[in-house]
């Protein structure tokens, strides 16, 4: 009995060994980075992600553009962790885990019934920055996940992306860069042109641009409350694994050819069959923000989603017909809880 409580004795001692050496090195590397961003505050900043980041949004109910009188309630969630690890050179490495969940119910006033449907994305990412001579720096993020209701899960529901962005800090309150942005996995890629701009007009005041996805005005107070218009653009691609549709004509073929339809039911059409839904969203309002401790910020961001637009989708990416809808505008608020890197 001795010498299995000194058995059980070693393993707890070493095992805090471990967990402290895990803790100082996670210490020492945030260290390291927040060194690299008081020497070089703009150049590295307008890089670098929030450490931690746990936010919930919610859009209250809104009337469908539908015969049966729907009403739709969406609530989204999203956690993301990021592990910065400073190389030599002047670089650093930046892995990071995420995880997106989108809880939709869609109410029938007609039926008196309510349907709901969840949809996950898991994500993996790696960012890789290069701080360069003559205040520029280049910066790629690559990305891949899984997205979709999670009934099933095969290999066409992998999406991916990819970032490349150049930036040049003309001063300490002026870095703009440009690159390039691609998207893939749901149908062709897709390759969109990527500006950044951050722009300090006064130690209060803070423009930040990222075309195609936000653009901000930030007024700060005593470096403890934030406030500012905020406007984003977003875009969200979930596959559909649903086995009634998976049974349905183009999926499958039929027993028999309908002779009222100018096509042939007893033979398949898999590139028209619906696999994935797109969902794009465009809203603006007000941003306001306390700062909880030294680098630990809680915001929350109001206003309304002012153009939303799904569609259905085939596997190549071509749209299913009759299966575009512009859905009509909605209030939302999102609320965040972020760790931020210091001079972010």
């Amino acid at each position: 009995m001795a010498h299995t409580d000194q058995r059980i004795t070693t393993h707890n001692v070493l095992f805090a060994r471990r967990a402290a050496l895990g803790r100082a090195r996670w210490l020492v590397a945030t260290a390291l980075l927040c060194g690299v961003l008081a020497a070089k505050p703009r150049t590295a900043a307008a890089q670098l992600p929030n450490l931690v980041e746990v936010s919930a949004q919610y859009s209250p109910a809104a009337g469908l553009d539908s015969p049966e009188l729907t009403q739709e309630e969406i609530w989204s969630y999203q956690v993301m962790l990021n592990v910065p690890i400073r190389l030599p050179g002047g670089r650093f490495l930046i892995p990071g885990v995420a995880y997106r969940a989108d809880s939709i119910a869609q109410r029938s006033m007609s039926a008196a019934s309510t349907q709901h449907t969840t949809f996950h994305a898991p994500e993996l990412s790696a960012l890789f920055v290069q701080l360069l001579p003559g205040r520029w720096s280049a910066s790629i993020r690559a990305s891949g996940s899984i997205a979709g209701r999670f009934e099933t899960v095969d290999r066409h529901m992998i999406r991916y992306g990819a970032l490349a962005l150049a930036s040049r800090s003309f001063s300490d309150r002026f870095v703009i860069g440009g690159g390039a942005l691609a998207s893939g996995g749901f149908g062709p890629v897709r390759v969109l042109p990527a500006v950044s701009l951050r722009w300090k007009p006064s130690d209060e005041v803070q423009v930040e641009v990222f075309v195609p996805a936000f653009a901000s005005v930030r007024y700060t107070e005593a470096n403890r409350v934030e406030f500012g218009p905020r406007v984003e653009l977003a875009g969200m691609t979930y596959a559909i694994r649903d086995a009634d549709i998976a049974k349905r004509w183009p999926c499958a073929t039929q027993p028999a050819d309908d002779p009222a339809t100018s096509v042939d039911e007893t033979m398949p059409s898999p590139d028209a069959c619906f696999d994935h839904a797109t969902y794009t969203v465009a809203s603006a309002g007000m941003v306001a923000g306390v700062r909880l401790t030294s680098t630990v910020w809680l915001t929350a961001f109001g206003g309304v989603s002012f153009y939303r637009h799904a569609e259905q989708q085939g596997r190549g990416g071509d749209a299913i017909p009759g299966g575009s809808q512009d859905l009509p505008r909605a209030l939302f608020l999102r609320t965040s809880l972020a760790w931020r890197l210091p001079g972010t």
